[in-house]
């Protein structure tokens, strides 16, 4: 008897695991395509709808590949100016310690976070699927021209955390001269009105004029051998000139600084430019040098250019593509926009711009 209660208890005991299983594995079973609905809502939301709608024409679409993991390079600058202050370096030596540590801190970011689509890019450019391949480390990013199959696995790295349109920025216009009269005083006749308007004069008299600073643009260029900028053109002097660190053409790739749309000599001369013989005070630092970018066309500046502008002001690169952060400039101006709402892009940029003591 005692054997029968046995049995029927070990039975009754397998059913019941087989009832609960029977439950179990269906609630399993749609969790996991739950779960993989959420992965799959993820990867949507991590493409831009402009990437997404080119491809309805386009076999292939140039775009932006944001990394989730980005260099904190304000917790870097904080060290490293901790560690100037131990060592008790100059002010230069300073300066250039910390712009070296977070230039070093974003590239090391960049090599470590990208390998992975890194690899699986180089593959798909083999097969034809990717071409134009690009990474940077100014923000954490990259940029492909490739098929939407590509664009959709890359949505599901793990490390991805938005695919962005390749967007074109604009400048604004330069004021039409015709329409516009200088104005003038008696006292300040060889002033321009707008210069003495901010009081830049007032400053020049506590003997400040910017010497002892580098000023960069990133514009459509600047005519270097202009009348009054090509004295404070760092690359020049009476021995020769010397482009190298101290021009960067992004959109034509041209040795030399050069302005087919006068933009950039325009929002230059406002802030360095001096007739060489004194006789008209243009800009508000006639005592700073200047380097510049060329990032824009007549059609504007894409991103790519103007990522490729922002990583080279942050650390100019020789001929062989090595930066040098400690020949970066102390401001650089930007006088171009993206147009109406909020966009996120360059705001990593600029903060890394500023943990590196740069201006902008």
């Amino acid at each position: 008897m005692r054997k029968r209660s046995k049995r029927k208890i070990v039975a009754l005991f397998a059913c019941f695991i087989l009832l609960i299983t029977s439950f179990i594995q269906p609630a399993m079973q749609a969790n996991a395509k739950s779960d993989s609905s959420v992965s799959m809502n993820d990867e949507v939301k991590r493409v831009d709808q402009k990437v997404a709608k080119a491809f309805e024409k386009n076999e292939k679409v140039t775009f932006l590949i944001k990394f989730a993991e980005q260099a904190d390079t304000t917790k870097v600058a904080k060290e490293a100016e901790e560690k100037a202050k131990k060592n008790n370096l100059t002010s230069f030596q300073a300066e250039i310690t910390k712009r070296s540590a977070v230039v070093n801190a974003l590239r090391a970011t960049s090599i470590e976070t990208q390998h992975s689509v890194s690899t699986y890019l180089e593959q798909q450019e083999k097969k034809g699927n990717a071409e134009d391949i690009k990474s940077f480390y100014i923000v954490n990013g990259m940029a492909v021209t490739a098929t939407k199959k590509v664009m959709n696995q890359l949505a599901s790295f793990p490390e991805v955390d938005k695919i962005l349109p390749n967007e074109i920025r604009q400048i604004q216009p330069i004021p039409d001269k015709t329409k516009t009269k200088a104005k003038t005083t008696a006292d300040t006749n060889s002033i321009e009105w707008n210069i003495d308007r901010v009081g830049a004069p007032e400053v020049w008299d506590m003997g400040i004029d910017g010497a002892g600073t580098v000023i960069a643009n990133i514009d459509t260029g600047v005519q270097w051998d202009h009348p009054a900028l090509m004295e404070q053109y760092r690359g020049y002097s009476s021995e020769g000139v010397d482009h190298e660190f101290n021009w960067f053409d992004a959109v034509s790739g041209e040795a030399a600084p050069y302005d087919d749309l006068a933009h950039g000599t325009h929002t230059m001369g406002t802030m360095v430019g001096a007739e060489p013989d004194g006789s008209n005070e243009i800009g508000v630092a006639p005592g700073a040098k200047w380097i510049a970018v060329k990032a824009f066309s007549e059609d504007g500046g894409t991103d790519i250019d103007l990522l490729e502008a922002g990583e080279w002001i942050i650390a100019p690169k020789d001929a062989e593509g090595n930066p040098h952060p400690e020949k970066a400039p102390d401001v650089v101006n930007n006088s171009w926009g993206g147009g109406p709402g909020l966009d996120e892009w360059y705001r990593p940029m600029v903060q890394n711009w500023r943990n590196a003591d740069i201006f902008p």
